[in-house]
């Protein structure tokens, strides 16, 4: 009888652990992971998108996100950009995922060879991140895109 007690007693603590470990834990706030993804990452180039955009490109209007910034680059000579968006739950940023993921195929499909050919592996090598409710992608050089992803990362 003490022997069942006592992996029943174990069982109970394993689930309240398991239980704490859940995804109840409060999300950092937008301003928070968007600072740290701009202390890894040189945006100096680059310019904030603004809503048409996000509408023409991802097909994103007010209300698709709780809050966004997309910074594409300024200059002509390098195709930079990262985009952070938080949905206001799982289910949009769901939708939010595949905006993006859309619109990194877009860009792939619409490349011209022949424009900026030194450019093009960092949109090959475009990547799209995602925790909680958070949606982030980067294009930009191997060494910042890890930059980004540690820093976006370390947020949560």
């Amino acid at each position: 009888m003490k022997k069942k007690l006592s992996i029943l007693l174990l069982c109970a603590i394993a689930l309240c652990l398991t239980a704490a470990c859940g995804s109840d834990a409060a999300e950092p706030a937008f301003d928070e992971v968007e600072s740290a993804i701009d202390s890894a990452v040189d945006t100096s180039s680059m310019t904030e998108a603004d809503s048409s955009y996000l509408k023409g490109m991802f097909g994103l209007e007010e209300g698709d996100y709780e809050v966004c910034r997309v910074l594409i680059t300024g200059v002509g000579t390098t195709i930079d950009e990262i985009g952070l968006f938080k949905g206001a739950d799982a289910a949009q940023a769901e939708e939010l995922k595949t905006a993006v993921t859309d619109y990194l195929q877009l860009r792939l499909n619409s490349w011209m060879p022949e424009y900026l050919p030194d450019e093009f592996p960092k949109l090959q090598n475009a990547r799209l991140y995602e925790q909680g409710t958070y949606v982030f992608y980067a294009i930009l050089s191997d060494e910042g895109r890890d930059a980004a992803l540690e820093a976006f990362g370390g947020c949560f």
